[in-house]
Parts: C-alpha cells; sequence; structure tokens
C-alpha cells in the first residue's frame, strides 16, 4: 500500500493528513530523544492547542516498517491497534494533552515516533487537517554509549593545486548510539551554505557503533591561515548533549592566488 492511499484511507476513519504547517497552531512534543536500556519503559508527551481538536494520534517511523500508525486518544478514550495493545499506553486527554508510554522495551522498539493533533471526521466533507509533532527519537541500548572520534581530513593536493575550490571532510566514527548532529563554524559563525551531511548514520553490524560525514566546500579565495574552520560532533548520551567533540583546520598559505 503506498502512503498517500495510507493516509486517505486513514482519513476516511480518524483523520485527514496535509502537508505542511500553521502559525497559529503549535503541536509539542517532547523529549526530542530518549536512550533507554531493554525491558524499560519510554514515555513521551505531545500537547496542542488546536482549537476543538479531540484526538492525538500516535506513529512509529523506522528504516524496516517505514510509517505505522499505532493507535489514537480520542478525549481520555486510549484505541491502540490490535498489534500494539501490550505495548503501549495512551494517557491524559486528546483535545490537549497526552502521553505515550512504551513498556517493555527492547531493540525492535527503536524508531521515531510522531504524534498528530486531530479531529475526529463525522463526514467526508469535513476536511480537518492533522498537526504534526517534530518527533521523538527513541534508542534501546544494544551496547555501551559511546562518543564520537572526529577528525576533519586535510584537502587532497589535486585540489589545492587545480580546483578552485576545497572541499572538507568531517568524520565522526566510533559512536553509539546515533543521536548526533554536525555543525561548521568559521570563528564564532556558524556556516549553512555549502554543506552536505549524510542524511544518517551507517552501522558496524559487528561493534554497532555508527559513523557519519559532512563535507563543506571553501573558497580557495577563503582558504587563508586567518580562517579557522571547526567540526562540531552534538552527541546526546542519554542524559545531556555533549558539544565538545571538535576538530578544527586553518587554510592553507599560498593556495589562493593562483585563481581568476
Amino acid at each position: 500500500m503506498s502512503i498517500y492511499l495510507f493516509f486517505f484511507l486513514f482519513y476516511l476513519t480518524h483523520c485527514m493528513f496535509v502537508t505542511g504547517c500553521s502559525y497559529t497552531y503549535t503541536v509539542d512534543q517532547s523529549p526530542p530523544d530518549v536512550i533507554k536500556k531493554p525491558k524499560e519503559s519510554a514515555k513521551i508527551q505531545c500537547s496542542h492547542n488546536v482549537p476543538n481538536y479531540n484526538q492525538i494520534s500516535w506513529y512509529r517511523q523506522n528504516q524496516d516498517q517505514g510509517f505505522t500508525f499505532m493507535g489514537y486518544l480520542f478525549l481520555k478514550s486510549q484505541n491502540p491497534e490490535k498489534e500494539f495493545t501490550k505495548k503501549i499506553e495512551m494517557s491524559g486527554e486528546g483535545n490537549s494533552n497526552g502521553y505515550l508510554t512504551i513498556e517493555d522495551l527492547s531493540s525492535n522498539d527503536s524508531a521515531v515516533y510522531f504524534c498528530a493533533a486531530c479531529y475526529t471526521v463525522i463526514s467526508v466533507n469535513n476536511l480537518n487537517p492533522a498537526y504534526f509533532g517534530n518527533g521523538t527519537k527513541l534508542t534501546v541500548l544494544e551496547r555501551d554509549v559511546k562518543e564520537p572520534e572526529v577528525e576533519i581530513l586535510k584537502p587532497s593536493g589535486i585540489e589545492t593545486r587545480c580546483k578552485k575550490t576545497i572541499t572538507l571532510v568531517c568524520v565522526a566514527e566510533k559512536f553509539y548510539p546515533d543521536h548526533v548532529s554536525i555543525t561548521w563554524t568559521l570563528g564564532d559563525k556558524e556556516i549553512k551554505e555549502n554543506v552536505a551531511t549524510d542524511p544518517y548514520a551507517t552501522q558496524d553490524k559487528t561493534t554497532k557503533l555508527f559513523s557519519m560525514t559532512s563535507r563543506l566546500k571553501v573558497s580557495k579565495k577563503e582558504f587563508k591561515p586567518k580562517n579557522k574552520y571547526r567540526c562540531t560532533v552534538n552527541f546526546y548520551n542519554g542524559t545531556h548533549d555533549i558539544s565538545d567533540n571538535t576538530d578544527e583546520i586553518n587554510g592553507i598559505e599560498g593556495i589562493s592566488l593562483d585563481i581568476n
């Protein structure tokens, strides 16, 4: 079943999904990251301020099964899908603030969870969009937590001699779990243009450790010794963010003068 057909059928019985968002209405989902051990439970909060909306729906997204509808909280009544009846508990009130509790965690529960504020559809002609939260990433640990090792690879000789731009590659490796983000800065200013970061980290099946790269293109004219480029890997270890995993590189003297 395509994702579009899934959402159309879901609209007929629950609520209508549309892309986009409203600047008036908000759906706050917290926390953004959760790391737990097997057999523990995880609790996610979802609150919204959409008038007359009386339902909070919950979804799970992972690489193996895609986007899965888990159930919904209508006012104070929880309505889980059959496969999640013994796995989850939904509490709170669908018209304002709700919670999803996932019990007896295992590695199969590692995924990104989304909530959505909905209005229960009585008539097909009553089209009401669903407003989604930003998601909560849950990892159920399969090994010990390990911070990333960070290194900026020096540009190749071919680049410094023959090309008009330098590509700096930041490698973050040997970390677990994959709750990371990578930023580039020049001095104290974040660089957002000409940055390409891997959409997700790759995992070694044997060690379970992850690796991830980010690439920054710099003009030769800007790659000067006075300019210091820094790559910072922000890592969530289960209790707080760690942002001191960094590496930096200065420009090289004499390579920017041969480009017209």
